[in-house]
């Protein structure tokens, strides 16, 4: 045992207090050399609410930790520091401090992905967005080339997310945000927390000028916590959106306007539900998906000169595809962009399969019934 970690252990059991059986235990496991379970100690009392204020963590790191950090785990020991770094009063100094650790674990790469995930987040803290955006940009490509989800995914998907919440880009945080909850348990966030993530995912979903695809978002179990509260609107609208019910919304009007994001884009939304309208009649209409210019107006709500430019924006989006005859007024569709369907929807997908499987019959016995005439 060096002569600094001596005295610094010895000076702590002195003072007694709260800690006093962590001091002893510390003190066992150092001379011993269990450095594994001396690591998962140090790991849960750097994380005691009695230590988040003052600077004993960093005293801590400086007498103690620093002694044989050499030895433990190097995502391990980021997951200490990073606990410790929240106590520093500058935040200056706690970015130095995280580089100065990120140089000692180089040779771990997804130590150094949390080392950088860390001072994105200080940046983001202190409205560095300039620097924010330059670690998000740096890292993304990193976190697309891993095969396999670590323990660090979260950490970049919750760090993103907030900087694009920030930064008011809808379809970027709505795909983080996404993300970063299939990395967690959803059991460990507090119902508060969840209700106004869950909030917040759903009017990206809206306001994001990409997301036309509201069956991932309504199947996802972190709406439970906005069901039967004030804002079970938000999942009602979602719901119109899905199946492109311009009804609905219309009726739900007087709620979703108290909310001023929508308030401000109701022009954006009417266009966007009037879209997703006209996807759901293609993907129910089967067959050869041929709709008139009235069906369309009359569901859509729209006057009948301007469903064609409807459907020219809807295929300029790549939503649909197909052909707009201008003569008989129809739009001949042949493919509508794949979602994640309701189970109406996988209703009307099971209609027509069930008709697909008749009609296969069908032809079945037909060339049953007539092959005798063509063979002979």
């Amino acid at each position: 045992m060096s002569s600094l970690v001596e005295k610094y252990l010895s000076e702590q059991k002195s003072v007694g207090g709260p800690f006093a059986n962590e001091w002893l235990e510390f003190e066992s496991l150092y001379q011993s050399r269990l450095w594994h379970e001396l690591t998962l100690r140090v790991t849960s009392f750097v994380h005691r609410d009695e230590l988040k204020q003052g600077d004993q963590l960093k005293t801590f790191y400086e007498n103690f930790l620093s002694d044989f950090e050499h030895r433990i785990n190097q995502l391990a020991l980021v997951e200490i520091i990073i606990p410790i770094t929240r106590t520093f009063k500058q935040v200056d100094q706690a970015i130095e401090f995280i580089q100065q650790i990120r140089e000692k674990v180089k040779n771990n790469s997804i130590a150094v992905l949390l080392c950088d995930i860390t001072i994105g987040k200080a940046y983001l803290v202190t409205k560095n967005l300039i620097e924010t955006k330059k670690i998000i940009e740096n890292l993304t490509p990193k976190f697309d080339e891993l095969d396999h989800l670590t323990t660090v995914h979260s950490r970049f998907y919750d760090l993103a997310s907030n900087y694009y919440r920030v930064m008011g880009n809808h379809n970027e945080y709505y795909q983080n945000a996404l993300k970063y909850l299939g990395c967690i348990d959803l059991s460990i966030i507090p119902l508060k927390e969840k209700a106004e993530r869950a909030f917040n995912l759903g009017l990206a979903a809206l306001l994001a000028e990409s997301v036309y695809n509201f069956g991932e978002i309504l199947q996802h179990p972190v709406l439970d916590a906005l069901k039967n509260t004030r804002e079970q609107w938000l999942i009602d609208l979602l719901q119109a959106f899905n199946i492109g019910d311009v009804e609905k919304f219309d009726a739900l009007k007087s709620l979703w306007q108290s909310q001023p994001d929508l308030r401000m884009a109701e022009i954006v939304l009417k266009k966007k539900i009037t879209l997703l309208c006209l996807m759901d009649m293609i993907f129910a209409a089967g067959g050869s998906r041929s709709l008139s210019f009235n069906d369309v107006a009359t569901r859509t709500k729209l006057p009948i000169e301007q469903v064609e430019l409807l459907a020219m924006k809807a295929l300029s989006l790549d939503l649909i595809r197909g052909s707009i005859d201008q003569i008989d007024q129809k739009l001949n569709m042949h493919w509508v962009k794949p979602r994640v369907l309701d189970l109406r929807q996988v209703a009307t997908l099971k209609t027509r399969l069930d008709q697909w499987t008749n009609d296969v019959k069908q032809m079945s016995s037909l060339v049953e019934q007539q092959a005798g005439d063509i063979l002979s």
